[in-house]
């Protein structure tokens, strides 16, 4: 197994250990994540020790990673619908499940948030990702993760 950088999780200061199977299946973005249109291959990686978290890491200058989760553990409501042209740029049917997944943003100071007006969709099928920022303002960019 390849390691990669370790995370620190929101529950701990103790950074979580991840690694990536070799063989770890390859999901592009072709336009990159914005701000981070440089990257553009990425793996998702998940830990027991960062559960329910898993993270998106760049395989390409700069290094990046991303704490994510899915949305649906915040919100059972979510709506995953997506446009037209959004479908499109994953190649997606319309009747295809997709991987969605929401960024999660640690505090300095302590607290994290999750961004579910930008999910990351993911198309499992072609390994295919790209976030879309909703144009609606029913999600917000930073909802807050509380510990139950």
């Amino acid at each position: 197994m390849t390691t990669v950088a370790p995370v620190n999780t929101p529950d701990s200061r103790k950074p979580a250990s991840l690694s990536a199977a070799p063989d770890a299946q390859v999901v592009e973005f072709p336009a990159g994540i914005p701000a981070f249109e440089m990257c553009r291959r990425f793996v998702v990686i998940a830990s027991p020790e960062l559960s329910p978290l898993s993270c998106l890491q760049s395989l390409d200058p700069p290094e990046a990673s991303f704490l994510t989760v899915d949305p649906r553990l915040l919100d059972p409501q979510y709506d995953f619908t997506l446009r037209e042209f959004e479908r499109a740029r994953l190649g997606a049917a319309v009747d295809e499940a997709l991987v969605w997944l929401a960024i999660v943003t640690v505090a300095p100071e302590g607290g994290a948030t999750a961004n579910l007006r930008a999910p990351v969709v993911i198309n499992a099928r072609r390994m295919v990702g790209c976030q879309f920022i909703r144009d609606d303002h029913e999600y917000p960019v930073r909802f807050p993760l509380t510990r139950d």
